[in-house]
């Protein structure tokens, strides 16, 4: 459209607005990201409904839970949400999301995780550092130690990544959780996490509760109805899949080039040492007193020390010689003391321990096939103990370019292995959101009893982006007690999750004690191979894929975009040609905004460049304010900065000119124009309003759709496309008044056009939109009062069991009569008040079904879909 102020105005509107189709075009057209179809499912299953509280992204580990995080941010920040806040457990994964953002996103954000960060952001204007016009990122351990300054903010959004560590928030004792609940308040909390069940089936139950408190049962009765019993498991996954989105990598497969995983575990023999120092702790852990371990438990003590021992000899000395510091300063220990100093000398007497040397052949068979395969020769070791750790790089590095990490924010090993790195060992804290996908070899040094971090390992080189198969080894001794038990409980862990999810990976599989001749029998295959493989299960599920991902596509359009989809390739063409469209509409605004600025100002002339898409500042003394902008809790400045340009490598970064940043969204809140005027059209003559349409649902406010509406002289009526067009032709002429601040607009008196604002149109979509969504609010409603029917049956039932109990020890009471008297006593008291509850339970019932019928009857009321229509300007159009 051309340039008049009508026409900025509009452009401003549309730019401000965007429709569903079109919202995260410049986000996506800015980047080389592409999403995939289970991706945006994912988001569009957490955008789904404005009632959701929360949600759960729990794909299993590589598939891109973090682009799923983000579009949901990049979404909510378009539509104002600005209060968002991104919590990582620890601060080791911070340089992985801000490189994230600053590859991908156009969003902008603020890192405060420490003391010298807040107090670098904290200025005389703004005394509380989380009050940011940008996404914040901080630590789970900042932001609760800053609770007070941090619950300040009505956040909108706030994501919680490796959101696992809450599972336990319904519990006590989680301080940490309680604190996080108090700072979310009433924000959308979005949970990502590739681990949903880490031990039982109550770490679900806790991530839910972080959510909404009111849906699920009490924990006694969650526990008794789910925990290890799969038989209950489908109406589990019912009640989980309100709240959880999972993709499962076989799945993912349909759309995605994932590479195979491929399993070795080795079954080692140790040494006649090493047996013997075996035989001296189960010695000691079968007798019956054991001073140095009082309090603990035969079978805890004996999973600790075997499982040290099953990790290095480095691991059990350094225990064993903690054992001997202990048990020199008690009294009467002497004999027990020369047990561990007699173990103490079996353990130095081994000077290599059996498993070391089966890594060492690993590696080097191991590096010999990926090299045969195209792949590089990385390769990454996962040990529990940082004794295994340092033993393991001593060991290592003098054959390879071997690098150990032992976690936090210092990840130079880690650049470094990734650059020209042979092998990388790290504890678990290096399985948690890291991308090894340089590395194809996985190395479980030691045993883990846990199958999702298991999972979590491998997941750092099985995942998007990996070029190879990729091979997973693990280590077992058979004859250790440890390492026997762990592998059973990988497997019944595997079935929970089985249950709940859906079949998913394994992690440990294709056992062997021939680990040299195994190698040769590994179904690897080149990267030529799998990029076949590849192209064949596209063509063979062609007919699946288009299917699936035109239900993508149909939740793309109630929920999310086409954009989003045109990088999947579902319209290739779409995303470049509306880009390019929405840059244009998006320059011509900023331009106008910049040439009035020059023609009303002095103090700075800002030049514009047309070929560059460059806006530079000259002849200031000092760099001007453009406008005050609303943060969400108060009017700020906004100070020039001295270039801004539209190309997406533009730099600085702040000063490209995108629909994300604080410029544009200022300019687009100054633009205005007049609410009546003309326009000379040659071979024109009608009548074009413009009106905004704010729906809400309720109190709350949906969205705005702007709308053309017009009609000729003659009385036939323009479609918004016609008015469009006609819009778009040459302009001879235009005039408009003066009433152009928003606050000086009033629709005054009826138009004849306002009759053709299509209200009833745009409320019927709407109302399509959120039926789904209403119904599901109304079912948690029924939840939550069943929930409460749960404890009042409970308590009838606690007071069952106390009559029985007491009944009890009355019949065996026989010769103390007193005694008797005061348990018939006690028992009559029970009964009583336990047929007072039974007689109440009814009306109790009933009143809660009233309440669930009242409350269902005002949330229709309440939810009514209303449209407040705002004529923006009419203008005629002559020719």
């Amino acid at each position: 459209m051309q340039q008049t102020s009508f026409h900025v105005y509009y452009n401003a509107r549309q730019l401000e607005n965007l429709s569903d189709n079109d919202k995260l075009v410049p986000i996506f057209e800015s980047s080389d990201l592409r999403i995939y179809p289970f991706q945006i499912a994912a988001s569009a299953f957490v955008l789904r409904s404005p009632y959701l509280k929360g949600a759960i992204l729990c794909d299993e580990a590589g598939l891109g839970k973090s682009h799923e995080a983000m579009l949901v941010i990049a979404q909510r920040w378009l539509e104002g949400q600005n209060r968002i806040l991104l919590l990582i457990p620890n601060a080791d994964l911070i340089t992985q999301w801000t490189e994230l953002i600053d590859k991908y996103y156009s969003i902008p954000y603020v890192v405060c995780s420490n003391k010298d960060e807040f107090e670098g952001l904290m200025t005389d204007n703004n005394q509380n550092p989380f009050d940011q016009d940008a996404i914040l990122i901080s630590t789970y351990d900042f932001v609760s130690i800053q609770e007070e300054m941090a619950a300040k903010i009505p956040w909108d959004l706030i994501v919680f990544e490796e959101a696992n560590v809450l599972s336990t928030g319904y519990q006590e004792e989680n301080m940490q959780a309680k604190a996080l609940d108090r700072i979310a308040g009433s924000a959308f909390r979005l949970l990502l996490t590739a681990t949903p069940i880490e031990k039982n089936i109550m770490d679900l139950y806790g991530l839910i509760w972080f959510i909404d408190k009111s849906v699920l049962p009490e924990p006694e009765l969650f526990l008794h109805r789910y925990l290890r019993k799969p038989e209950n498991y489908p109406e589990l996954a019912e009640r989980v899949s309100k709240f959880c989105f999972r993709t499962l990598r076989s799945q993912a497969k349909q759309f995605a080039k994932i590479p195979e995983r491929i399993l070795i575990t080795d079954e080692y023999e140790i040494s006649e040492q090493e047996q013997a120092l075996y035989d001296a702790l189960e010695k000691y852990i079968d007798q019956p007193e054991k001073k140095a371990f009082p309090e603990m438990n035969q079978y805890d003590l004996a999973l600790r020390l075997f499982s040290l021992q099953s990790s290095s000899t480095s691991a059990i000395l350094q225990t064993i010689e903690g054992v001997i510091k202990r048990l020199e300063s008690m009294p009467g220990a002497k004999e027990e003391l020369t047990q561990w100093q007699n173990m103490k000398q079996l353990a130095k007497a081994i000077k290599q321990d059996s498993k070391e040397k089966e890594l060492l052949l690993a590696l080097k068979k191991g590096f010999s096939v990926l090299k045969k395969y195209g792949a590089k020769q990385k390769a990454i070791i996962f040990t529990e103990s940082v004794a295994t750790l340092k033993q393991l790089y001593k060991s290592l590095s003098k054959q390879y370019n071997t690098y150990a990490y032992y976690g936090g924010s210092d990840h130079t090993a880690i650049e470094s292995f990734k650059q020209d790195g042979e092998i990388l060992i790290s504890t678990d804290n290096g399985a948690k959101g890291f991308d090894f996908s340089e590395a194809s070899f996985v190395i479980h040094y030691d045993l883990l009893y846990n199958t999702l971090k298991m999972e979590q390992r491998i997941d750092r080189c099985h995942r998007l982006g990996q070029e190879n198969d990729v091979i997973s080894l693990a280590f077992i001794n058979q004859k250790n007690m440890a390492d026997v038990r762990k592998l059973e409980l990988v497997y019944k862990r595997m079935k929970v999750a089985d249950g709940v999810f859906g079949v998913t990976d394994t992690v440990l599989g294709g056992f062997t004690n021939r680990l040299e001749e195994a190698y040769d029998t590994l179904p690897l295959r080149t990267q030529k191979q799998i990029e076949a493989d590849h192209q064949t299960v596209l063509t063979t599920l062609e007919d699946t894929n288009r299917k699936q991902v035109a239900a993508a596509e149909d939740i793309l359009f109630t929920t999310f975009t086409r954009e989003i989809a045109s990088k999947v390739h579902l319209t290739p063409q779409y995303i470049s040609e509306k880009s390019a469209e929405l840059q244009k509409e998006l320059w011509d605004v900023v331009k106008w905004f910049f040439r009035q600025y020059n023609e009303k100002n002095i103090d700075c002339y800002f030049e514009i460049d047309e070929e560059k898409k460059t806006i530079t500042a000259t002849n200031y003394e000092k760099l001007p304010i453009l406008f005050y902008y609303w943060t969400g809790s108060r009017n700020k400045p906004y100070r020039s900065l001295k270039q801004y340009g539209m190309g997406k490598d533009f730099k600085p970064k702040q000063g490209q000119i995108t629909l994300f940043s604080p410029l544009v969204r200022g300019i687009l809140h100054e633009i205005a124009c007049g609410d009546t005027g003309s326009l000379q059209i040659e071979g024109e003559d009608c009548t074009i309003g413009f009106y905004t349409v704010d729906i809400y649902a309720g109190n709350k406010f949906i969205s705005t759709v702007p709308v053309l509406c017009g009609q000729r002289k003659d009385g036939s009526i323009l479609s918004e496309t016609d008015c469009q067009k006609i819009l778009q032709k040459p302009i001879q002429s235009y005039t408009e008044n003066d009433r152009k601040a928003h606050w000086l607009k009033t629709n005054g008196r009826p138009q004849p056009l306002d009759e053709l604002v299509p209200v009833q149109q745009l409320l019927g979509e709407q109302a399509e939109k959120l039926t789904p969504a209403q119904k599901e609010e109304i079912d948690r409603m029924k939840l939550a009062i069943a929930g409460q029917k749960n404890v009042l049956q409970k308590e009838l039932q606690a007071l069952e069991a106390e009559e029985k109990t007491a009944q009890q020890q009355l019949s065996q009471t026989t010769g103390d009569r007193l005694k008797r008297i005061q348990l018939e006593k006690q028992v009559s008291k029970i009964h009583k008040e336990w047929m007072k509850r039974q007689e109440n339970l009814f009306f109790a019932q009933m009143q809660l079904d009233m309440e669930l019928e009242e409350k269902m009857k005002q949330f229709g009321e309440q939810e009514k879909l209303t449209a407040k229509v705002q004529r923006e300007f009419i203008i005629e159009v002559e020719g």
